[in-house]
């Protein structure tokens, strides 16, 4: 028996994925793909309109699959180019192969249609056609019957287990795989008898409108439920709809609707059986300045949770994000996860708590990172895609084919809650994972330390971290020492009024909301100014004092080189100032005078001869090494090109004099000074020193 199915509204003129019908204006046609069987008929059933088929292909574009791209429809079916005018008709379209498709409809007259005729029109188009019952495709049947029985048998060989079916990064597209992972799960669900279902975020690409997007979201929420267990979602940085389709973004109630969340966050817990609390945490926010990471109250609300639980609770955290960004490629700091670390750090120390592992997706690979005193594991995306590029460092990238068994790709988490071990075992590409969760020394940060302090060339931040924050605030400076900066590189004039801010330029016109130069203006004009225009997310940002700045100076181990700002207007008494505030706020010898007013830099040594100094250039300066010894300085600062002066790195050393590198922010870049010796890489982008 053949099925009526309404279609849905549509957009008007031109198709975004290009199908336009020649010749044919005023034309409509659905949003939506639909899909057809050999045999599956249209019928347009008003008069005075014509309607047309754009069939697509099941034929997919590789470039989705094996590089870093969405498509913008979410479509991986390919468009046949069928339409002409004249495939416009009144009678049954009855399609001969299985396809999908779109609706284009127009007025017999040639009139431009509104989009309520259009919706009329639609509305009595039927469409018949019976989608069969999904069959397990021959590649994965015994990769089911494999799965079953490993699940099967490590659950017998111990007395207290959890079993959890958990998958990540699903992106749903036209013509892609969903179908084949949800009957793959139904079929091991029903022999595994799992105790829930955990979907670790990305459903979608979230590239297209709300309306479709909820009914893709609700097609793999439908099809996990079918597996008669509960199911329990941790958003990811797509599921509310904003990737580069910020006009579709969902409200945070919409997202809490949708995704069937329960409690009044976006973040919440279940406690299942012996002793388990599994927690989901939100790790995405694309209206803060660092979008990835955990906000200062979900850390709080965490503390609670963790710390009101019954003795003898396990946990389990699940995050579609991991804590730290040096286990994610897309994020160069993970806003408040040295924060979160801290939480479950102090929670495992614990004896009566015991954090079972922390699960993120995102990265679309697989690791297990082992310095914390529990497992924080990556699991592998279920979407069918293969690139080892654009990931993060050590992890193992699948090999995925389509109509193989490596197409598909989730794991069965089975957790030896006596035992203190879990085991992951996989279906479809990779290979089965497991690890103790005893607990043991934390050693991440100490690790990280020990890098940092074991750096042959040290990073300075340019401006701050000029690359991510407003440059010369406070916002950027704090960031530059979030990331691990050895030191920061500010700039400094004086106002008006005769006191030293810190600012680039000498008008303020570039970076704020405002007109003039610098010394124009006195301290409290000068506060009144907004400088973001380039990150305007960080909201109303103010010049900073050098006071301002050095007081935060001193709670960090950061190297301060300041360059005075007196090549253009030779500001009286900076010299004087500068040194003077050094001397009072303590940090004389964290301080290096620089500027390309190398008479300044010599008047700094003959007020303090003990002052570290730099001459400043970005011209080529003939045996600059010779010239830099005759005055007595402890660095030069060259522009990157200069570097490339023969044995100009050498020749510094050798007089004794450091090198220190403006501005280098791309990778080849900072590996070429690595390579030839420099002291110090002043780079707008400090988490890259790491390459």
């Amino acid at each position: 028996m053949m099925e009526y199915l309404k279609l849905d509204a549509g957009c008007r003129t031109a198709l975004m994925d290009g199908t336009m019908v020649p010749d044919s204006p005023g034309h409509m046609a659905t949003r939506r793909f639909y899909h057809a069987l050999s045999g599956s008929r249209l019928r347009l059933c008003v008069d005075g309109y014509l309607f047309a088929v754009a069939v697509f292909s099941l034929e997919r574009d590789t470039q989705y699959q094996f590089t870093y791209a969405y498509q913008r429809e979410e479509n991986w079916s390919t468009y046949t180019q069928n339409l002409t005018p004249q495939s416009y008709q009144e009678g049954d379209y009855v399609f001969e192969e299985e396809c999908y498709f779109r609706v284009c409809v127009r007025r017999k007259d040639g009139v431009d249609m509104e989009s309520e005729d259009f919706d009329q029109a639609l509305s009595l188009v039927e469409y018949y056609h019976k989608e069969p019952e999904h069959e397990i495709k021959s590649c994965f049947q015994e990769e089911i019957v494999e799965t079953v029985e490993a699940i099967r048998v490590y659950a017998e060989s111990v007395s207290d287990v959890l079993k959890l079916c958990l998958l990540a990064d699903t992106h749903y597209t036209v013509n892609g795989t969903w179908a084949d992972t949800a009957a793959n799960i139904q079929e091991v669900a029903k022999e595994a008898k799992y105790d829930a279902i955990i979907h670790l975020g990305d459903f979608t690409d979230g590239m297209v409108t709300k309306e479709i997007t909820k009914e893709y979201v609700n097609r793999i929420i439908t099809d996990l439920e079918r597996c008669g267990v509960p199911l329990y979602i941790t958003l990811g940085n797509h599921d509310s709809n904003y990737f580069q389709n910020r006009q579709n973004t969902f409200t945070e109630q919409e997202i809490k609707e949708l995704y069937r969340l329960p409690g009044e966050s976006l973040d919440y817990y279940v406690d299942i059986q012996n002793s388990v609390r599994m927690i989901f945490l939100s790790s995405f926010e694309d209206s803060l300045p660092i979008r990835y990471g955990y906000k200062k109250e979900q850390l709080t609300w965490l503390r609670n949770v963790l710390f009101s639980a019954s003795t003898g609770t396990k946990f389990l955290i699940f995050s579609h994000d991991a804590p730290l960004a040096e286990l994610d490629y897309w994020s160069y700091l993970i806003r408040n996860g040295e924060a979160l670390l801290d939480v479950l750090e102090e929670c495992n120390a614990r004896e009566e708590y015991q954090i079972v592992g922390f699960f993120y997706g995102h990265t679309h690979s697989d690791y297990i990172f082992n310095d914390c005193s529990f497992p924080v594991i990556s699991i592998s995306c279920a979407k069918l895609e293969y690139f080892t590029d654009r990931k993060p460092k050590d992890v193992v990238v699948w090999e995925r084919r389509a109509e193989t068994v490596t197409q598909d790709l989730w794991d069965s988490l089975l957790i030896d809650l006596k035992g203190e071990w879990l085991k992951l075992v996989r279906f479809g590409a990779g290979v089965n994972r497991e690890c103790s969760f005893a607990k043991k020394k934390s050693t991440y940060k100490e690790k990280a330390q020990k890098k940092k302090e074991e750096r042959l060339v040290k990073i300075w931040a340019h401006r701050g971290a000029s690359g991510h924050a407003p440059e010369n605030t406070m916002p950027a400076f704090k960031l530059a020492n979030e990331l691990g900066a050895d030191g920061i590189e500010l700039d400094v004039q004086l106002t008006k009024d005769g006191v030293p801010v810190v600012i680039h330029d000498e008008t303020v016109d570039r970076v704020s909301n405002g007109t003039g130069r610098v010394c124009d203006y006195t301290l409290d004009r000068l506060r009144s100014l907004t400088v973001n225009k380039n990150f305007p997310a960080y909201g109303i940002v103010r010049i900073p004092t050098l006071e301002e700045v050095y007081a935060f100076i001193k709670t960090t181990d950061m190297t301060v080189n300041l360059e005075l700002k007196n090549s253009m207007i030779f500001y009286e008494k900076l010299e004087e100032k500068v040194l003077v505030l050094a001397e009072k706020m303590g940090l004389s010898d964290r301080v290096i005078y620089s500027s390309f007013n190398h008479s300044s830099m010599k008047k700094i040594k003959e007020l303090e001869p003990k002052a570290k100094v730099a001459f400043l250039y970005a011209d080529g300066i003939v045996d600059v090494e010779e010239y830099a010894d005759k005055y007595g300085v402890y660095a030069v600062h060259p522009y990157m090109t200069n570097t490339e002066y023969p044995n100009m790195v050498e020749k510094c050393h050798a007089k004794g004099i450091r090198v220190h590198v403006w501005t280098v922010n791309e990778e080849a870049d900072i590996r070429r000074m690595k390579e030839l010796g420099v002291d110090v890489v002043i780079t707008n982008y400090v988490e890259r020193i790491n390459i």
